[in-house]
């Protein structure tokens, strides 16, 4: 079995293979090769958590634990390449400018228009152009999908489980864009905010790369029907996890600016805590940082260590292991052999256990 570091670094070279071999037919057009550059870019850096996460799916059901099938690869290059579709036009939408420590793709499309002295405006063609990046990085993904599901079995369950993950990103995205918790009682704010959480990242994150693994090793239903409820859990504690690294996080290993959900204004469980755990002083200090994208350092550190002092880190780690937890033991009574569950849980503390 190779180990994650060479499993992703499989991937990360048939990505740059796919991403050329996808819009090969169109690379001697003009200004196409900007375009598949950022793209590139777009591929580079990451994990590799959603190939892997398919990679652990497979195993589980399959009892195989030796070197993954090719169907297994391309799979993960499948979901990597709509990860990155996903993140082009989430950066849009966030107005972030890095990702990964390296300029967003609109931000990198601005430039272009910039140094090349176009005509129109730079940052309205570089939001044009990403949405437009997004669209064909999830042309490719959809494509390598659909080459996998027709070596699967059950192909069209295989590529229902695809577009049904697809579909749920959009949801999750606009439900979260439209989130308005102001009116709510705290109880009823938090179950909307989980919502998205569930459909916007963790059914995409890892319910549907587990399932989908394990389907190209024959899963049955109560092994599909047990690997999405594992997902389910893990996946809002992945986020919640997310959004810690987001307020919290280093910026040489996360890539993202210290405190980056604050200033963008993201309406995640953290907020809503703080919301309900500062004292007055501290909640007047979070109101003029939140959604204020020239808050300064001092400003946001502030903020962040009245989040630790008065206790709102410490109850958010506590619902990301309380989730952790749900999933781990779904694991111990699920139908997966000893390994295929050492596996499984391996990768469930590398979900919650990290620091970008």
């Amino acid at each position: 079995m190779p180990t994650d570091q060479e499993f992703s670094a499989q991937i990360d070279e048939l990505l740059t293979r796919m991403w050329q071999t996808g819009i090969k037919s169109w690379r001697d057009l003009e200004g196409v090769e900007e375009l598949f550059k950022v793209g590139l870019t777009a591929l580079s850096g990451g994990k590799r958590t959603r190939a892997r996460l398919a990679r652990t799916g497979w195993e589980a059901v399959s009892g195989n634990h030796s070197r993954p099938p090719k169907q297994i690869l391309d799979l993960g290059v499948a979901l990597e390449i709509y990860q990155a579709s996903a993140l082009v036009h989430d950066d849009i939408i966030d107005n972030s400018p890095l990702r990964r420590g390296k300029d967003a793709a609109h931000i990198s499309f601005t430039k272009y228009h910039l140094h090349g002295k176009r005509q129109g405006e730079s940052e309205e063609y570089g939001s044009f152009a990403a949405i437009l990046l997004g669209d064909l990085l999830l042309a490719v993904a959809d494509q390598c999908a659909f080459e996998v599901a027709s070596a699967c079995k059950d192909a069209d369950a295989f590529f229902s489980n695809w577009s049904e993950m697809t579909r749920e990103v959009a949801l999750g995205q606009y439900l979260d864009l439209r989130l308005e918790t102001d009116e709510l009682d705290p109880d009823a704010a938090q179950e909307q905010i989980l919502t998205v959480v569930r459909h916007k990242s963790g059914h995409y994150s890892v319910a549907h790369p587990l399932t989908l693994g394990a389907r190209l090793a024959d899963a049955n239903s109560d092994q599909l029907k047990t690997l999405f409820a594992i997902g389910e859990y893990w996946g809002i504690a992945f986020q919640l996890c997310d959004d810690e690294l987001g307020v919290f996080g280093d910026p040489s290993q996360t890539g993202k600016p210290a405190g980056g959900d604050l200033t963008e204004g993201k309406k995640t469980v953290l907020w809503f805590l703080a919301e309900q755990m500062l004292d007055d002083s501290a909640r007047e200090k979070l109101h003029s940082v939140f959604g204020n994208r020239t808050a300064t350092t001092q400003q946001i550190s502030e903020v962040t260590a009245a989040l630790i002092a008065q206790g709102v880190k410490n109850r958010h780690r506590e619902l990301i292991t309380e989730y952790a937890a749900k999933g781990d033991a779904l694991v111990d009574s699920g139908d997966f052999d000893s390994a295929g569950r050492k596996a499984l849980l391996k990768l469930g503390r590398s979900l919650v256990e990290r620091e970008s």
